[in-house]
């Protein structure tokens, strides 16, 4: 080989290589590993997260057998009602042409069951829970699901009943479905606690037990949460928020928001005030973000159940609910999670800034008997004062106060309440007077 072609081989061989080089940084693609984004709010958990069934939930069932009203508040029961039905179809869901009160009269010569909510539930709310085949399923709300068979029929009739606006919207269900429901449940109803309906002014049932009611009495310590973890939760930049001592607690502030921490009532209050005039009236998703809300710093810490909500004012109330399925109230709000929002963000977060124990020695000799539901009518009908149309409800449950030599303990006293004109009022029995008002608007 001459010394030319040994020349000419190399500069070929330099030229490929150059080639394959440039083509190389031309189609060169790095493998860079992808970085999240930090958040600007560490996660916080200061309790548990809840699905849906959990937090909207019912609070009594009435089975109607044979002319008479039997019920159940208790938890296990409700619980495995709702499970049994969120697994049925529920399909050609359309408004019934009857009105509420003619649907209610034709029910009752039937035996049927009343699955009863202490408030209105928008139905693309509760689809997450109960399994709707229908895609364009029409907007409407309802405190009551009304289960009932015709005889010798193909399919069972599901109806969603609104007490506020007495509309019913109708859902067919499998029949072996229903009869499921009947063997498991409605055929032994009778074995539960006799109830009778009292009809408010406003035409709506409510349902009251024929006896008296037994309900022991509790003690619980009071678990402090740890503000500093709210904090981290609620501010957008927890680095930028200054902590202050204040008359009888402490407060958290930034630019934008105030966190206050009451150690005199054991309440938190959480104010965005820049967020407090662009409310949106009627959003369908209200209880939903509200939920949502609570469930991003886990703070769901008792056994809270959504009871009230004002679409107008962008308001929302979870209460908390005994073991046995009593609602429990609080002047100050120690039993509640009030949220009030703006058009995007929350504007007010009030709630307790403890969570209970478990009960210290709950015993059946520290019970208390309740009169029954006919005398509290009798009492509440005979006060001068007292104006029908501002009666809204009437319920058994337990009114929750701090022992005032110890402030770690909380008691839960039995006793009856009723709601009257949008505020919850305990009844007291000697005299009749009215003991604590326990504002809910």
């Amino acid at each position: 080989m001459t010394y030319e072609n040994i020349k000419t081989a190399i500069l070929t061989i330099l030229i490929v290589l150059s080639a394959i080089l440039t083509w190389n940084i031309w189609t060169f693609q790095p493998n860079y590993e992808m970085v999240e984004n930090e958040k600007t709010v560490n996660e916080v958990t200061i309790g548990a997260k809840k699905e849906i069934n959990k937090i909207v939930k019912p609070h009594q069932v009435m089975y109607h057998l044979d002319g008479i009203t039997y019920g159940s508040i208790r938890n296990s029961e409700i619980d495995k009602i709702v499970a049994m039905i969120s697994k049925w179809k529920y399909y050609d869901v359309a408004k019934t042409p009857e009105k509420g009160i003619e649907l209610l009269n034709r029910l009752s010569e039937r035996d049927h069951t009343e699955i009863i909510f202490p408030e209105e539930v928008p139905v693309e709310l509760y689809r997450k829970v109960l399994n709707f085949e229908d895609r364009d399923l029409p907007k409407f709300e309802f405190d009551r699901i009304l289960i009932h068979s015709e005889p010798g029929g193909q399919e069972a009739s599901i109806y969603f009943y609104s007490s506020k606006n007495q509309n019913a919207y109708k859902s067919n269900v499998s029949l072996t479905a229903v009869s499921e429901f009947v063997d498991e449940f409605q055929a032994k109803g009778g074995r539960q606690n006799e109830y009778f309906a009292y009809q408010l002014h406003n035409g709506k049932n409510i349902y009251l037990p024929v006896e008296q009611t037994e309900m022991l009495k509790y003690t619980y310590y009071r678990n402090p949460i740890e503000p500093e973890m709210l904090k981290e939760a609620l501010f957008r930049d927890p680095s930028f928020v200054q902590r202050s001592s204040v008359p009888d607690g402490e407060e958290y502030a930034d630019e934008a928001s105030k966190m206050t921490v009451d150690r005199n009532t054991s309440m938190i209050y959480y104010i965005n005030p820049l967020k407090g005039n662009d409310a949106v009236i009627g959003t369908s998703n209200l209880v939903q973000k509200s939920i949502d809300f609570v469930n991003a710093h886990g703070g769901w810490t008792d056994n809270y159940r959504y009871v009230y909500k004002d679409d107008f004012n962008q308001r929302v109330i979870f209460r908390i609910y005994s073991k046995e399925g009593y609602p429990i109230f609080n002047q100050l709000g120690m039993s509640e999670i009030l949220q009030v929002w703006g058009q995007s963000e929350i504007n007010r977060y009030i709630r307790p800034s403890f969570h209970l124990e478990l009960p210290l020695n709950p015993e059946m000799n520290n019970s208390v008997k309740l009169p029954s539901g006919r005398e509290i009518v009798e009492i509440l009908e005979q006060k001068a004062d007292l104006k029908p149309e501002l009666l809204k409800d009437i319920s058994p449950g337990y009114y929750m106060t701090r022992d005032s030599e110890d402030s770690s303990l909380v008691f839960l006293e039995p006793g009856w309440f009723y709601q009257y004109d949008d505020v919850w009022r305990e009844l007291v029995l000697n005299g009749g007077e009215v003991k604590n008002g326990l504002e809910q608007n």
